[in-house]
């Protein structure tokens, strides 16, 4: 089964490079979790990301090197050699991993930050967030679940599928405990705070369910199909950060 699913997603990898023309906004030719999961937080920003680019900000550059310290010690395996194991059954932690799902006729692609697989199930997808606030938002959720949908559509059993936000302040992001969350959630499958060297992680444990993803990529997508315009945020802070704030029309920072 490994190799089926290995074969389509070298084929949707082939589609995405040659495809020339889509229906898509921006005639982009496939959307990322990550982007998708971004209209949850101000749709009309990520419209203005499309036509103007993005600064790194300092927020952006520090999120980066926390998760590149999250890679420390892993090791890198081929992609052939990583889906064997997996159907092996072996209890396996895979960190950074690519997913590529079609919906319809849309490629979305994402890389997971981290997943736990058991007898060839994925278990728990971990989606680690840097900030000052250790809050939970609903864009951190519809990240995470848009990654549970792709391992569905590629074919994956996802009965068994939690997925846990790990929430740390940017000061923590050396800290070597960090690494060893993963396994705590695996023992006790709970919402906590864990406890680390300079301060803590919040860990919110939830069940995946198909029809929430479901129903936010419907969402999602009518932007980008061109059935709706972008939806602009309805909270003034969020304005107050926005990098396109001084050229955004419906900016309530002015």
């Amino acid at each position: 089964m490994f190799i089926e699913l290995i074969k389509r997603f070298e084929e949707l990898i082939k589609e995405v490079a040659e495809a020339k023309e889509t229906r898509l906004r921006f005639g982009a030719k496939f959307l990322s979790v990550s982007e998708l999961a971004e209209q949850y937080y101000c749709e009309k920003k990520v419209e203005l990301k499309r036509l103007y680019g993005e600064e790194e900000t300092p927020e952006m550059k520090l999120g980066k090197e926390a998760h590149e310290i999250l890679l420390k010690d892993s090791i890198k395996v081929k992609r052939e050699e990583l889906w064997h194991k997996i159907y092996l059954g072996k209890p396996i932690l895979v960190r950074e991993m690519p997913l590529l799902g079609k919906y319809a006729d849309i490629i979305i692609a994402g890389i997971a930050d981290a997943i736990f697989f058991y007898k060839g199930f994925p278990i728990v997808l971990f989606e680690h967030k840097f900030s000052n606030k250790q809050i939970q938002f609903r864009d951190h959720h519809v990240q995470a679940r848009l990654y549970c949908y792709l391992l569905y559509l590629m074919g994956l059993d996802v009965s068994k599928l939690k997925y846990a936000l790990i929430l740390a302040s940017p000061a923590c992001k050396e800290d070597e405990e960090l690494r060893k969350i993963p396994l705590s959630i695996l023992k006790r499958f709970k919402d906590e705070k864990f406890k680390l060297q300079k301060g803590y992680a919040n860990i919110y444990v939830n069940n995946f369910d198909i029809k929430d993803a479901t129903e936010e990529l419907n969402w999602a997508l009518k932007f980008w199909i061109k059935e709706r315009e972008a939806k602009p945020t309805a909270k003034k802070g969020k304005c107050m950060a926005c990098q396109f704030n001084k050229i955004c029309e419906y900016s309530l920072y002015r």
